[in-house]
């Protein structure tokens, strides 16, 4: 596995024994009252994902965004004490799956050194690497999925894909095409449970399906 991913998982744990740990103490002091499931959703939020999302894009190994999306789909069943298939699960609390988040921030990547700061450093190194070489000639590397993730979104390479909010601050730039991608990785989500759907509708009818 890649550093970064024994790391992100690492910490994720950390985080799921610290959670459960808060929900434990609450659950038996008398001085406070149990975490509805909301909160504890929400302290998982807090303390748990943002290390599995952290470092996403720079992970290139489809093996490894499967591990982190394991660890991710356990960390909230046990946390939420909820078991079973974990498609209802991530679904019903609208998590998308690592792979489509991945897609999210290297779209924005692209955005933020092609569009909103192009004068930088790291943004004239990718033109000049975008520019010069040609894909096939390139190893597997943060570029490759860059160009892969904003042709899965069909996201112009070479146009503001924003053009009414040129004179807007950058952050707020930055943010709805953040906001763009994400109503784009929810149409794509929807997409592969639906067609999870159809493939499960030849074999009776289970928990995935159902909820499917």
């Amino acid at each position: 596995m890649h550093l970064a991913t024994v790391e992100a998982i690492h910490r994720a744990s950390q985080g799921q024994a610290l959670a459960l740990a808060v929900s434990y103490s609450l659950r038996y002091d008398k001085n406070s009252s149990q975490l509805t499931p909301t909160q504890n959703l929400g302290l998982w939020k807090s303390i748990v994902l943002p290390h599995l999302l952290q470092n996403l894009r720079h992970i290139h190994s489809d093996t490894d965004i499967k591990k982190m999306q394991t660890s991710l789909n356990l960390s909230l069943a046990r946390v939420l004490h909820v078991y079973g298939d974990h498609t209802g699960l991530v679904a019903d609390k609208g998590i998308p799956p690592l792979q489509l988040t991945r897609y999210v921030h290297l779209a924005q990547l692209h955005f933020r050194l092609t569009i909103t700061r192009p004068d930088t450093l790291l943004a004239l190194l990718f033109k000049k690497l975008n520019s010069s070489l040609p894909l096939p000639n390139l190893h597997t590397s943060t570029l490759d999925y860059i160009r892969y993730a904003t042709h899965a979104f069909k996201v112009e390479l070479q146009t503001d894909p924003l053009p009414d909010m040129t004179l807007q601050p950058t952050k707020n730039r930055e943010r709805a095409f953040r906001n763009m991608m994400r109503k784009t990785i929810s149409t794509l989500w929807r997409g592969q449970l639906y067609n999870a759907a159809r493939t499960h509708a030849v074999q009776s009818p289970g928990r995935k399906a159902s909820y499917i």
